[in-house]
């Protein structure tokens, strides 16, 4: 898709997703003022690229999240996942039992304490982060495609600094 410059946006299949907000016939107010209503727009956009690349596999954002923190942390317990990803609990099972149920993850007692279980990468699930850590990417350069490389890195620091 070519934008009006006649470059292609790699962000023209998703951007019906979020408003125009200039040269448009409604008035945002202050919104267009505020950082937590840029930054809501742009995750609007994010979620529309990674969907696109996930296309309809049942994958989500928070369920690619899930699996790529168990993949860099095997043996975490389902509430240290919910924390690290600031997700209910009720939220982590279902996205673990996503996992398990396609032979990604798997659920492990913990030697000396019945009640807690670690939750572990299969070798599936393993091939199955390395090919959608491919598409996530994909899915961030696009939505970061109109900024350089160090303006991106920016971006990511600044936001870093307000979450934190």
């Amino acid at each position: 898709m070519r934008s009006a410059a006649g470059t292609a946006d790699p962000l023209a299949d998703v951007r019906y997703r979020t408003p125009p907000l200039e040269g448009h016939e409604i008035d945002h107010g202050i919104l267009t003022d505020l950082t937590g209503f840029s930054v809501k727009l742009v995750w609007i956009l994010g979620h529309g690229l990674l969907a696109r690349e996930f296309g309809d596999s049942g994958i989500t954002p928070h369920r690619y999240s899930i699996l790529e923190v168990i993949g860099r942390n095997p043996g975490l317990q389902q509430t240290q996942l919910a924390a690290a990803l600031a997700l209910t609990r009720p939220a982590t099972t279902l996205a673990v039992d996503f996992w398990e149920e396609r032979g990604c993850v798997e659920r492990r007692k913990i030697r000396g304490d019945r009640r807690y279980s670690g939750v572990y990468p299969t070798q599936h699930g393993e091939e199955e982060l390395h090919r959608l850590r491919a598409l996530v990417r994909q899915a961030d350069a696009a939505l970061t495609s109109d900024l350089t490389d160090a303006e991106a890195k920016e971006l990511r620091r600044l936001l870093k600094k307000i979450h934190r």
